[in-house]
């Protein structure tokens, strides 16, 4: 049961008061047979003064419109890993489309990559979005045959092939990936990083 996940104060959803500029990020389980091991990542963004809000996800790269960011397009069990107010998440949210355009359409591949999460996982590198997405999210690490990055966090860097990786920084902690699975010690907040569940034992995503 232990190996299943467990996270302790995972950040509460909840819309955002005001009309200012919104970011989050946010994750949907999967649902059949890999329903305890993979994930789905979006981004919704709110511009000031308006009260829908864009969904941005993989495949291929778009947007659509919504009432409610914690009502996915598919799956459940809705995750916030992290949430942007204000002038930053202007830029952020300014970011995006043009960033979107950059990835372009590449061939989908559930495993190891580039998928839903890839797309994701690149443009909070590339608009500066600083979270980690759980490491249940399949696809977030997929960095080619042979590719090196600075970490979505903000503050680590990572290595990776579909065969082993690595990730190191100075909040991120320690990531080994083997197979795209991950394993490791996120040091804030604490957790022991596991490829199943919750993706780890310990206090929720910053």
């Amino acid at each position: 049961m232990l190996l299943t996940g467990c996270v302790i104060f995972p950040q509460r959803k909840t819309i955002p008061s005001g009309d200012d500029a919104v970011v989050m990020v946010l994750t949907t389980r999967l649902e059949g047979p890999i329903r305890r091991i993979a994930r789905h990542a979006y981004l919704a963004v709110r511009h000031p003064g308006d009260p829908e809000w864009t969904i941005w996800e993989c495949c291929s790269p778009g947007s659509h419109g919504t009432s409610d960011p914690f009502t996915p397009s598919f799956g459940s069990e809705v995750r916030l890993h992290g949430v942007f107010r204000g002038k930053r998440a202007e830029r952020m949210a300014a970011c995006i489309p043009g960033a979107t355009e950059r990835y372009g359409d590449p061939e989908y591949g559930f495993y190891p990559g580039p998928n839903s999460n890839t797309y994701v996982e690149t443009i909070m590198r590339w608009c500066d979005i600083h979270a980690d997405l759980p490491s249940t999210a399949v696809g977030k690490d997929y960095r080619g045959w042979v590719g090196a990055s600075w970490s979505s966090g903000g503050t680590g860097f990572q290595i990776e092939t579909p065969l082993i990786g690595l990730k190191l920084g100075l909040t991120e902690g320690i990531e080994l990936h083997i197979f795209s699975l991950s394993f490791g010690l996120d040091l804030w907040p604490p957790a022991i990083i596991v490829p199943i569940g919750e993706g780890r034992l310990g206090f929720g995503d910053r």
